[in-house]
């Protein structure tokens, strides 16, 4: 007669071996994954370890629709400037904290370390203390210059279409950061963090960048409300209505 637990316990291992090996697999794919994503590649610390260090200037940044543990993967255009070399721009994609958002906008300056052989390979090293897009403007070059004011332009057709098709709502101010850059005199560009209040759901946190009167800056300060429009399809697009 047929040992029972012994049949029972080879059909238990026969069973669990193969979920084993494939929750092994999938762990490793998303352990290489996750530090593919996250910038911590073996070549990316290779540029860390050996690369040569400069300044870069942000130019654009767009959403990658990548998210690694609920924080944005982002894209990002810069343009380097080699101590002792010639500007060239290169992309990079960068995982950051929702509170760092306000840090990585057109004109922030960077630290990085980039590939002498192959230069368009960036790693981003640090934040700039302090906001240097004034100097942008000043000194860069006219092809940055020209891709500062296509950014402004896009961002602006952008709130646009949001405050002619968007939702209304009020919004409490949760953080401003001025980007350095003025439009049409003396008028700051500015990053605002907003908790947005909708009627029609739940509140929620999201970011905007908009070009403020200058006259009005003290209406758009930590805890004061202001009036948005964002896309109900999509809560991260977000408008300031009057600024």
């Amino acid at each position: 007669m047929p040992d029972i637990n012994r049949l029972i316990g080879q059909a238990l291992i026969g069973t669990l071996i193969p979920i084993v090996v494939v929750t092994v697999v999938v762990a490793v794919v998303v352990i290489v994954l996750v530090r593919n994503l996250s910038g911590n590649s073996a070549a990316d610390k290779a540029i860390k370890l050996n690369g040569q260090t400069a300044q870069a200037v942000i130019l654009s940044i767009w959403d990658t629709g990548v998210l690694i543990n609920n924080n944005p993967r982002i894209g990002i255009k810069l343009e380097v400037r080699p101590p002792n070399g010639t500007p060239f721009e290169a992309e990079v994609k960068q995982v950051i904290s929702f509170l760092q958002t306000s840090q990585y906008q057109p004109g922030q300056l960077l630290e990085v370390k980039y590939d002498p052989v192959n230069p368009t390979k960036v790693v981003i090293t640090g934040i700039v203390a302090g906001n240097t897009a004034g100097m942008m403007q000043q000194s860069s070059s006219p092809a940055a210059t020209a891709q500062l004011q296509a950014t402004l332009q896009q961002q602006d057709a952008l709130n646009q279409q949001i405050i002619a098709t968007g939702e209304p709502a009020q919004a409490t101010v949760l953080g401003v950061t001025p980007t350095g850059i003025m439009v049409n005199g003396n008028n700051p560009y500015v990053s605002l963090n907003l908790q947005v209040m909708p009627n029609s759901r739940a509140p929620f946190v999201a970011q905007t960048q908009a070009v403020i009167a200058a006259q009005s800056v003290q209406k758009y300060q930590p805890g004061a409300v202001i009036t948005v429009r964002f896309d109900p399809q999509n809560t991260t697009r977000v408008a300031v209505e009057h600024s």
